[in-house]
């Protein structure tokens, strides 16, 4: 190659590589959320169809929150714009064996989120998924246009002493639904 076509190749690289962070853009604060009241209603939810109750997990609250703050920064509601879900779990240092996750924006509070989600047939599935366990519940403003986002994590830790890496399959605008991982 020409030095002038490297040139170029290494500009386009780096004037594109913005484009690949999932750090937050902007500034972010997180939302305060009642845990103790999304939780009861989240699992009021659930047993009023049948199923069981849900725990916080601080893994998947820590993993949420980054993704609210992630979409929040970038004003942007993507499912991977605060990295892929499979990631962002390993880096809170959650083992998950089923995952799944909602996003939303511009819900006046968390509660407006899970009623909205509710009302979601996508959405609406992954919150009264059998399989889940353990919920996480995280939402961030963007302090320049006070836009709020929200993020719910579901999941089943793993139950095996190691974990294939998958990479889940991701939808824009819809929810996640990711299997549990391979066997080794």
């Amino acid at each position: 190659m020409r030095g002038s076509t490297i040139a170029a190749l290494l500009a386009t690289v780096l004037a594109t590589s913005g484009c690949l962070s999932t750090t937050p853009a902007g500034d972010t604060a997180p939302v305060t959320i009642d845990a103790k009241a999304a939780l009861s209603s989240v699992n009021a939810f659930r047993a009023s169809n049948g199923l069981g109750p849900l725990t916080i997990a601080a893994g998947l609250t820590d993993a949420a929150a980054a993704q609210s703050a992630a979409m929040a920064g970038r004003q942007t509601m993507s499912h991977t714009v605060g990295g892929r879900l499979d990631a962002r779990l390993a880096t809170a240092g959650y083992r998950w064996g089923v995952t799944a996750e909602n996003i939303g924006r511009d819900y006046r509070d968390y509660a407006g989120a899970i009623k909205g989600w509710e009302n979601s047939p996508a959405h609406r599935r992954n919150m009264l998924n059998p399989t889940v366990t353990e919920i996480g519940m995280a939402g961030a403003r963007n302090v320049e246009s006070g836009r709020a986002f929200w993020t719910m994590i579901l999941a089943a830790p793993s139950r095996r002493t190691t974990v294939a890496s998958v990479a889940p399959a991701f939808s824009f605008g819809h929810p996640i639904r990711v299997a549990a991982p391979p066997a080794p």
